[in-house]
């Protein structure tokens, strides 16, 4: 059982208001279900109109709930919201949001770790400081997103495995933005590392006296093996990242938690897929598995048997700082409670997958198993939400408060074979 926090004594983070961001993102899943849905069902695919029912089941306001008091390990209460079951999809704002949350905290780990290996007097002795990279692919006509991110994973691959990269770079973490023109994708590479001092040109590099090599030139050749054209090239920029109680580096320096925030905030920009034509969005929606869109690099990702010695387990970066601060993270979904200290775990067998059930079933019938499935993983969501926080008060967006699972144990039976729609009819909205 989780322990019961001392409410009298523990504080509370400054107030968000959940409510207003789990309806934003329930409205825009429907959004996003019901566009991908006429688009599926106008060119019969049956893979991307199953996407479609399951992102419309995540986005129920009987699936997304708010809570207030949930508590940390310090017992500091706070609200937040999340879902009861999570659909995984690329498209869905909330499993999106989910997505960055979690890169977020493995990113601060990644950061803490390479600040133990390396404190502040070996980083000023090595000539260590962290930075901040952009790395851009040029536009490939014809290319659809999935593709295009292949191929700059490729080239930055490559360019890891290079003489110039290993010598300057200890570590960092690595995310993937795209962004939609007319004529194709623009894939970026965000990128936040310890490193020595990198030329990001051939101008820079003459003016070094130590480095051989510069950025700009490596990411082509890189780029080039990877079968990507570059007329010219590549766009590459670097940004020196102060260290702590540094007043002034210089102009374009940034703080290493904005650093970090930059670097991660790319994977929640949902609103990239209203750009998309239909048929690239049949094809995102149908992909069984995604190119890596956040990454650890190096010795942030493991460190030796002799380094973890000298690691300490980062505490949740909500516990850090100031209040305010914190309160810019407040808004969680819970992980599966597998700790193994005494939280419920499911006994009901995971079967086959949603896309194995759908070669085998008429749509009709797959859609009566899903929302099945669904039910019986919401139940049991109930359950651990319930027991890890004892003194939580949880609602759902249509209203529905639940404390006990026995609150809802008649609720959550949606209605089978509802139409799909940007705006929810009423009557599909009520739990009884």
């Amino acid at each position: 059982m989780a322990s019961i926090p001392n409410a009298a004594g523990a504080g509370k983070t400054q107030e968000r208001n959940v409510e207003g961001i789990a309806s934003k993102r329930s409205a825009r899943g429907f959004e996003v279900a019901a566009r991908l849905d006429a688009v599926a069902t106008a060119n019969n695919a049956t893979v991307a109109s199953a996407v479609a029912f399951r992102l419309h089941r995540c986005a129920d306001e009987r699936n997304i709930w708010t809570a207030e008091d949930l508590h940390r390990e310090d017992g500091e209460l706070y609200d937040g919201t999340g879902s009861l079951w999570a659909c995984g999809s690329r498209l869905c704002p909330s499993c999106c949001a989910v997505k960055a949350r979690e890169s977020r905290r493995d990113a601060r780990a990644a950061i803490d770790r390479l600040n133990v290996i390396f404190d502040k007097k070996k980083q000023f002795k090595a000539g260590l400081r962290w930075r901040s990279l952009v790395l851009t692919m040029p536009l490939m006509k014809g290319a659809d997103v999935t593709d295009s991110i292949k191929r700059i994973n490729d080239a930055f691959r490559r360019l890891t495995n290079r003489p110039f990269w290993k010598a300057l770079v200890c570590g960092g973490i690595k995310s993937v933005e795209f962004t939609v023109r007319p004529d194709g994708f623009h894939v970026h590479i965000h990128l936040l590392v310890l490193s020595k001092f990198m030329p990001v040109n051939a101008e820079r590099e003459n003016q070094s006296r130590t480095q051989s090599g510069n950025l700009q030139a490596e990411m082509k050749h890189c780029l080039k093996a990877a079968g990507a054209f570059v007329n010219g090239l590549p766009v590459v920029a670097i940004y020196d990242v102060k260290r702590q109680g540094e007043r002034h580096h210089n102009d374009q320096s940034i703080s290493l938690e904005k650093a970090l925030l930059e670097t991660c905030k790319y994977l929640t920009k949902s609103e990239s897929w209203d750009e998309i034509p239909d048929h690239q969005l049949i094809k995102v929606a149908e992909v069984k598995r995604w190119p890596r869109m956040f990454e650890i690099l190096g010795r942030a990702r493991c460190a030796s048997d002799k380094e973890a010695k000298l690691e300490v387990e980062p505490e949740p970066r909500e516990m850090e700082s100031t209040s305010d601060e914190r309160a810019k993270h407040t808004l969680v979904h819970t992980p599966p409670l597998s700790n193994g200290q005494g939280a419920k775990q499911s006994n009901v067998a995971r079967g086959e997958s949603w896309r194995v059930l759908l070669d085998c079933v008429p749509f009709d019938d797959w859609k009566q198993l899903m929302d099945g499935r669904i039910t019986r993983a919401q139940k049991f969501r109930v359950e651990q939400l319930v027991e890890k926080f004892p003194v939580a008060s949880f609602r759902t967006l249509d209203g529905n408060d639940f404390w006990t699972l026995s609150d809802v144990s008649e609720g959550f039976d949606p209605p089978l074979n509802a139409g799909i729609s940007a705006t929810k009819p009423a009557a599909a909205l009520s739990l009884a």
